[in-house]
């Protein structure tokens, strides 16, 4: 396979010509790529500062404040703080100066702190930067040692800073890795060195990070902290050296297993990447390539879809590929495959993926204004049906913001693109999955799939990242690299293939993570198993985690945690009952090195047992997801987008779905 370095992998057309009219846009309108609906934060995202911003902003609600409050009193190394006084002056404040060496570019943020009481643009090195009245505005320069001076201009008045960077002579940092890596690379300052030619990114740590196996990088003759990692299933490695001027110094980074689930058959997927999606970085399938190898994940799901208009990111990339695999190839625990997917988005009732499709369904998002598509109409249920007509499975994404305490958590603020339709489109069948690790809470997604198990429903556990890889920073776990989370799928015998994969979550044979492994056994059958017991039979079950993080290993069933234990190991004896029911096995914890951005979580998905003939039926359950179908029904009469001319006639759709899902669930009550 060609997914090498320096490999070119073959692209149609129509997708040389998308990637050519991408950089346009990004060249011509900057970040957002001319998206209208993008937030403003986002265009912070190569802030360096933006993760302690993110953090001020969530208790203030004041962005200029929080930007403030996380530069602090002492300006960081490679920041500059430039003043803007009421009356027009300028005056800056620059934090230690950053290593350079000529010929690499440097970024340094400038930072406009305005008192004044009007709107003002100030020129930075030549662009023109909006600043609001007392607020803040940002540029990050790309500089180099040989012009390292920055140029301020405002009203009549011109400031030079400088000192910013060191001229620092240059070393060559040799990296090997046998398989592909994920590197860090940083000096004293804090300042980031990447390999020429590959995406520079940072995680949502806010580490700088790339993927290569093995590669030369040009570095300043100064001591530096490498750090190599390689996905959940290996152990990373830290690296301290100091490079002589002109001098070699080499790392090589042979990774330790932390375990092994391709050995029993266990393949890891990312079914929600997007390629392109606006950003600071215009991506290849190539440049995909080497991150999914990099981080040793075995199935990547590049997902097209629309941010916030008409434009459908990679959408030509799907048209042109649907139905074969972008890549493929590799043996035993090195196996990868790749597809084009999509995510179709409607804010109000949720986002769904499909993975496995052979040809572009006939709707791809609703519900966004100034779209082409502007009214909430179909609802979604048309969406998946389509999706599986074309060999699609078809998943909820990031189903949940909160951890869902309150079931009126779910119903505001109106867009904020939780999966609201799930609890009706389950109930119809045209759902696969839930993304309970996902970029979202997914403690609360836990909540949500617990209570439709409980209602005898089968849905499996999946986990989609929806990470950004053309984001260079952030917002929050968005430029993660892929796979950070996994849904690991049995394939028993099957070598890894997109079917496979498909098969196997249909199926319910799955388990989610983003770090420790989990395993679950029932009777001597794991997830996605259906058992037929009788009343008074007794089950053992035993569930195992590997890795580090985790706190806590829980065994669920629909009248919520039987067991738990602090240690590796859960051992468990079920007596069955009247009714059916569902087990399965999670993990929790807090922080660890190999997640990033979200508490330590795994979890299966269930071995269920059948009872009589007849699957789990909790009439609470029940009654939980009929107050969300009224909820639901609720929202979209009130905030629904239908069409003036057609409104009776498309809300009456999406009352036709809430009414069958809701005899459904009146069914299960009812038992």
């Amino acid at each position: 396979m060609c997914c090498d370095d320096d490999g070119k992998l073959g692209l149609p057309p129509p997708v040389i010509e998308m990637l050519a009219r991408y950089r346009r846009l990004r060249d011509e309108q900057g970040f957002g790529w001319g998206e209208d609906a993008l937030p403003d934060f986002f265009r912070w995202a190569r802030f360096s500062a933006l993760g302690p911003a993110f953090a001020e902003f969530a208790t203030s609600g004041d962005w200029s404040a929080a930007v403030r409050a996380a530069i602090g009193t002492q300006v960081p190394a490679g920041l500059v703080v430039v003043a803007v006084a009421d009356d027009g002056g300028l005056s800056a404040d620059s934090g230690p100066p950053r290593p350079a060496i000529r010929g690499t570019a440097v970024a340094v943020d400038v930072v406009l702190d305005s008192t004044a009481g009007s709107d003002e643009v100030v020129t930075v090195a030549g662009q023109d930067i909006p600043v609001a009245a007392g607020g803040t505005g940002l540029v990050t320069l790309d500089l180099d040692a040989a012009t390292p001076d920055i140029t301020i201009r405002h009203a009549d008045e011109t400031l030079v800073v400088t000192g910013v960077l060191t001229p620092t002579p240059a070393a060559t940092l040799r990296l090997t890795a046998p398989h592909g890596a994920r590197w860090s690379v940083t000096d004293t300052t804090g300042g980031a060195w990447f390999a020429e030619g590959v995406p520079r990114k940072w995680d949502a740590r806010h580490r700088p990070f790339f993927h290569a196996g093995t590669v030369d990088v040009a570095v300043p003759a100064a001591p530096l902290h490498v750090v190599a990692a390689r996905g959940l299933e290996f152990e990373r490695q830290e690296f301290d050296v100091s490079p002589a001027p002109g001098g070699t110094v080499e790392v090589e980074y042979r990774p330790v297993r932390r375990f092994d689930p391709a050995a029993q058959g266990w393949y890891g997927g990312d079914m929600h990447v997007h390629l392109n999606y606006s950003g600071d970085l215009v991506l290849t399938p190539a440049d995909a390539a080497r991150m999914q190898v990099g981080e040793g994940l075995h199935l990547m799901n590049l997902a097209a879809g629309n941010l916030g208009g008409s434009l459908v990111y990679d959408r030509e990339l799907l048209e042109s590929t649907a139905g074969t695999d972008l890549w493929s190839g590799g043996s035993g625990a090195e196996q990868v495959v790749a597809r084009a997917g999509l995510e179709y988005r409607n804010d109000l009732l949720g986002h769904v993926h499909g993975l496995g499709l052979t040809a572009m369904p006939p709707v791809l998002h609703t519900g966004h204004e100034g779209s082409d598509r502007p009214w909430d109409w179909p609802p979604n249920s048309v969406a998946c049906a389509h999706m599986q007509e074309l060999g699609a499975t078809t998943t909820y994404a990031h189903p949940v913001y909160s951890p869902l305490t309150d079931p009126d958590d779910l119903y505001g603020p109106y867009r904020s693109v939780e999966a609201r339709e799930l609890v009706a489109d389950a109930a119809l069948g045209v759902v696969d999955a839930i993304e309970l690790v996902s970029c979202f809470d997914d403690r609360g997604a836990v909540v949500m799939y617990h209570r439709l198990l409980s209602c005898g429903l089968r849905l499996s556990a999946a986990a989609g990242t929806d990470a950004f890889l053309s984001f260079a920073h952030g917002p929050g776990v968005a430029s993660n690299p892929p796979g950070w989370g996994r849904v690991y799928a049995q394939l028993g015998a099957e070598p890894l293939s997109v079917a496979a994969f498909q098969d196997a979550v249909r199926a319910g044979r799955t388990v989610v993570t983003n770090g420790p492994w989990l395993t679950l056994d029932v009777d001597g059958h794991g997830p996605g198993a259906v058992l037929h017991r009788r009343p008074g039979d007794r089950l053992v079950v035993r569930a195992h985690r590997s890795g580090s993080g985790v706190d806590r290993l829980v065994l669920h069933g629909p009248d919520g945690e039987l067991a738990g234990t602090g240690g590796d190991v859960l051992g468990h004896e079920v007596v069955v009952g009247e009714g059916g029911l569902w087990l399965a096995a999670a993990a929790y914890g807090g922080d660890d090195p190999h997640t990033l951005g979200a508490p330590v979580f795994a979890h299966t998905s269930p071995v269920y047992v059948d009872v009589a003939g007849q699957r789990v039926a909790r009439s609470d359950a029940a009654r939980w997801c009929l107050g969300l179908l009224d909820r639901l029904q609720a929202l979209a009469t009130e905030h629904g987008r239908f069409d003036p001319d057609r409104r009776t006639e498309q809300l009456g759709d999406l009352t036709a779905v809430i009414g069958r899902a809701r005899a459904f669930y009146e069914r299960v009550a009812a038992a």
